[in-house]
């Protein structure tokens, strides 16, 4: 068993960053069991599906992950049903930036996986606005928002963005 250590930021970014990012990864994520553990199913990653189980909160939670074959994909997202998100990432150095689709369209996330718990935080990437950290805010978790139906979707991303007087700014 591995351990995942990651921040996640909810930001704003300019429509000239997200043309100058040119092509991202297009992500789709089956969530076949929500809670302890958390298991999804991803496709559009360059290693091929990629099945991973993760448990625990905030910055550090375990976490197993294995390619798998595209026919078990396939069955693993119809066990998902409809806990599916789909989103762009790119790579921008250490951060991992998300522009999410669909019903969660305007929903922007940056992520940093780091080695230790208190390694400090990089700058952002130039023209990423960072609002305020979503790492403990169990609303922007993906199997969260994956089971979150689409009404309520909409009405999140608006009051995700509505919410960041106060904001203090990165912080190690």
């Amino acid at each position: 068993m591995g351990w995942e250590i990651e921040r996640r930021f909810l930001v704003r970014v300019g429509d000239t960053v997200w043309f100058q990012l040119g092509e991202g990864y297009h992500l789709r994520q089956g969530y076949v069991q929500n809670g302890e553990p958390s298991v999804r199913i991803r496709l559009g990653e360059p290693r091929g599906a990629v099945l991973t189980c993760k448990s625990g909160t905030g910055i550090r939670r375990s976490e197993v992950e294995t390619v798998v074959p595209d026919e078990v994909a396939q069955q693993l997202f119809l066990a998902a049903e409809n806990r599916i998100i789909e989103k762009m990432r790119w790579k921008i150095g250490p951060w991992e930036l998300d522009r999410f689709l669909g019903a969660l369209d305007g929903l922007a996330l940056l992520e940093i996986e780091l080695e230790h718990e208190n390694d400090p935080i990089p700058e952002a990437p130039a023209g990423v606005q960072v609002l305020r950290e979503v790492t403990d805010d169990k609303r922007f978790v993906s199997g969260h928002l994956a089971r979150t139906p689409d009404k309520k979707k909409r009405k999140l991303v608006k009051k995700a963005y509505k919410e960041v007087k106060g904001w203090k700014g990165l912080s190690g």
